[in-house]
């Protein structure tokens, strides 16, 4: 069974837990529903050849609101399903006091907003700056560090490996000002956005 299936599988079977006074998911909640999805997978598997499902959700990158379902939450997080370890997208709704999991293929997680990508893209040409004197010279570095702005940061696709957001984005420089289309890759680590230079 491949990872998808068995991510989904547990998102849709998610067990009833009690919520705490935060917003959002804890690890402890995804983990624990997780595993109680598998052991009602497993319990129907019981009248065929039981097949044990080693499920486990190793971390918890962030969660946020879903943009594409009102009242929903989506959690990027690291699973581990027997050989096959990846990132997934788990969503999530708050349902009387418990977290229940949402059976929903292909649910999308959003990147940075443009101002906090900006942000990082600055600060990330200054330390190359800094490191490497020469960079100074070149005229896209100049661009980066002070006058580069990040309009738009569109749809994102999470990369299964790595857990990295790879988001369209529009930026503008004074060099282009029909402005530039381009992917950009960020990671959240603990709910911290990071901007990872190809």
């Amino acid at each position: 069974m491949r990872l998808t299936s068995l991510a989904l599988t547990a998102a849709a079977l998610f067990a009833a837990l009690p919520a705490q006074a935060a917003t959002m998911p804890t690890l402890e909640h995804i983990q624990a529903a997780v595993q109680a999805g598998v052991a009602k997978t497993q319990a129907k598997m019981q009248s065929a050849m039981p097949v044990p499902i080693a499920v486990k959700v190793t971390s918890l990158q962030g969660c946020q609101a879903s943009l594409e379902v009102p009242g929903e939450v989506v959690c990027l997080v690291a699973m581990s399903a027997g050989m096959r370890d990846g990132f997934n997208v788990l969503p999530l709704r708050h349902e009387g006091g418990t977290w229940v999991g949402v059976e929903r293929k292909h649910a999308k997680f959003a990147g940075p907003s443009p101002a906090e990508a900006q942000a990082m893209i600055r600060a990330w040409a200054r330390e190359e700056v800094a490191r490497d004197p020469e960079a100074a010279k070149d005229v896209q570095m100049q661009e980066a560090q002070s006058t580069m702005q990040v309009k738009a940061v569109n749809e994102c696709d999470v990369k299964r490996k790595t857990g990295y957001l790879v988001c369209d984005t529009e930026l503008s420089v004074p060099s282009r000002p029909e402005g530039i289309k381009t992917e950009l890759t960020f990671m959240l680590d603990g709910g911290n956005w990071r901007y990872v230079p190809r």
